[in-house]
């Protein structure tokens, strides 16, 4: 499986944001640290963690109910994501609601649909391109089905430490600039990019700490970056929605997963996952923030400025979050007692880190 991405901007992610050949540089990123209860399901259906809404078919929004705008002269604006409600990812956007009234003194209004209430992953990125809904906040390989480029950022052992992430989240530097403008061609505008933290293998089998142990083992995948990484582990991947993830977790239609600790803990992966790899470096999970171009192009430049201002407001105070929230979602793992963790070794680090570079180097 060849990898579709911008071989020219991931060479300059490379360049950019200091790419490592040894991921022992990091230390075991534990908290994906940023630089400067379920109701019973019906019968034969797997319980869904809590918060954990039921997605809308492929391709179509859910019908749940609109929010009643608190301010009925108020212009509703909806922010659609797939995590939960008690993660960086969420807390952000609230920021970025509460700023935006604020600065446009109550004219705008932002309801925030988690856990895929409105639609699943890469889903939501039609719903924006067609104006059903104003902002989302996917991963980055969700926007490489648009736009290649996306990819990269994705990749494994592209950034070398957390310096090199925080130079990656200014989105104006040349390479964040062209990254964007990929997506102005697709009806869409990238405003920022938030920081979520380093991801970690969990699974149901054994510990993680040489190729050897992925062998035989199925991961879910959230798209082909970590698909291929997964292949070059030695293990097998499949690509699914991450509203699926628990229950496919759970009934064992794949043995182990790839996300940060915030996104374990929040959606209770561990609940159904025995081990996990607390790795060094690795894959840094970013969400580009993007909204619909043809609508933002229409506000009056007061407007734009109340959104630009609020969103750049929120994005610093939300990466900021996004260190304590991983943080604190391994502590809460490890007091949960359902999951052995492994720290990993320089030495292991080092040999996933040569699989890595094969990826890159696809």
């Amino acid at each position: 499986m060849s990898l579709v991405w911008s071989r020219t901007v991931a060479g300059s992610l490379i360049a950019a944001f200091a790419f490592s050949s040894v991921l022992t540089a990091c230390s075991p990123a534990r908290s994906g640290q940023q630089p400067s209860g379920g109701q019973p399901a019906p019968a034969g259906q797997a319980q869904q963690p809590s918060g954990q809404a039921q997605p809308p078919p492929a391709g179509q929004p859910s019908s749940a109910a609109p929010k009643p705008a608190a301010n009925a002269s108020a212009q509703v604006l909806k922010f659609n994501h797939v995590v939960a409600k008690d993660t960086p990812k969420h807390k952000t956007a609230e920021k970025f609601a509460e700023l935006l009234k604020q600065k446009s003194n109550g004219k705008y209004e932002v309801q925030i649909y988690p856990n895929s209430e409105l639609y699943k992953d890469g889903e939501e990125i039609e719903g924006l391109q067609q104006g059903a809904i104003h902002f989302i906040a996917p991963g980055p390989d969700k926007l490489a089905v648009i736009a290649p480029v996306w990819d990269a950022p994705a990749l494994p052992g592209i950034f070398e430490n957390d310096a090199a992430v925080q130079r990656f989240l200014d989105p104006n530097t040349p390479v964040a600039k062209e990254m964007f403008e990929a997506l102005r061609a697709k009806n869409l505008l990238g405003m920022a990019i938030w920081f979520n933290g380093w991801k970690h293998f969990t699974n149901s089998k054994r510990p993680l700490k040489t190729a050897d142990d992925f062998k035989g083992l199925k991961f879910r995948t959230s798209g082909k970056p970590d698909e291929a990484f997964v292949k070059a582990l030695g293990g097998s991947a499949q690509v699914m929605a991450f509203s699926e993830v628990f229950s496919a977790l759970q009934q064992g239609v794949v043995e182990g997963q790839y996300n940060t600790w915030s996104n374990v803990f929040t959606q209770k992966f561990h609940e159904v996952q025995k081990y996990a790899t607390a790795s060094r470096g690795g894959v840094m999970l970013s969400y580009p923030v993007a909204t619909n171009a043809k609508w933002f192009d229409g506000l009056s430049a007061e407007d734009k400025k109340a959104v630009t201002d609020a969103m750049i407001e929120a994005t610093a105070w939300g990466n900021k979050l996004g260190a304590k929230e991983n943080e604190d979602a391994y502590e809460g793992i490890k007091k949960s007692g359902r999951t052995e963790i492994y720290e990993q070794t320089e030495a292991d680090a080092k040999a996933w880190n040569e699989k890595a570079q094969d990826v890159v180097k696809q």
